[in-house]
C-alpha cells in the first residue's frame, strides 16, 4: 500500500465533506418538494370538494396547472437523482484515492463500506423512484377527481 501525501489527503477529505453536505441538502430538498406537492394536491382536493360546480374552462385550467406542476416535480426529482448519483460516485472515487477500500486501511482486516463499491443505476438510487411514484398516484387521483367532478 503506497503512502498518501497528507496535503492531497486533506484536500480529498474536504471534498468528501462538501459532497456529503450536498447529499444531505438534496435529500432534505427532495423531501420538501414531495411534501409541498402533496400539500398542494390536498388543498386542491379540498377546494374542489367545496365547489358546487366548475365551468369547463376552469377545469381545463386547473388540469393544465396541475400537469405542469407534476412535470416540474418529476423533472426536479430525476435531476436530483442524477446529481446525487454523481456525488456518490465522487465520494466513491475519494474513498478509492484515500485507499479506504484497501483491506486493513480503515479497519483491521476489513474494508470501509463495501456496499458503496457497487455501481447503481441513478434512477434507482435513493428514494427518487418512490417519490415519483407517490407524486404520480397523487396526480392521477386528483385528475380523476377533477374529471368526475365535471361529470357529476
Amino acid at each position: 500500500m503506497e503512502k498518501l501525501d497528507p496535503v492531497r489527503a486533506q484536500v480529498l477529505a474536504e471534498l468528501a465533506k462538501e459532497q456529503g453536505a450536498q447529499l444531505r441538502f438534496m435529500a432534505d430538498l427532495d423531501l420538501r418538494l414531495v411534501f409541498g406537492y402533496l400539500t398542494a394536491q390536498f388543498i386542491l382536493v379540498g377546494w374542489i370538494s367545496a365547489q358546487q360546480s366548475l365551468t369547463l374552462p376552469l377545469i381545463w385550467a386547473i388540469l393544465l396547472v396541475n400537469a405542469l406542476l407534476f412535470c416540474v416535480i418529476v423533472l426536479l426529482l430525476v435531476r436530483h437523482g442524477r446529481r446525487r448519483h454523481q456525488a456518490s460516485l465522487t465520494l466513491r472515487n475519494i474513498d478509492t484515492a484515500l485507499q479506504l477500500y484497501d483491506e486493513g486501511a480503515y479497519f483491521d482486516g476489513r474494508i470501509k463500506n463495501p456496499d458503496r463499491q457497487r455501481s447503481r443505476n441513478p434512477l434507482l438510487l435513493y428514494w427518487h423512484p418512490i417519490y415519483i411514484a407517490i407524486c404520480s398516484v397523487a396526480f392521477v387521483v386528483v385528475t380523476l377527481l377533477i374529471g368526475l367532478t365535471r361529470i357529476s
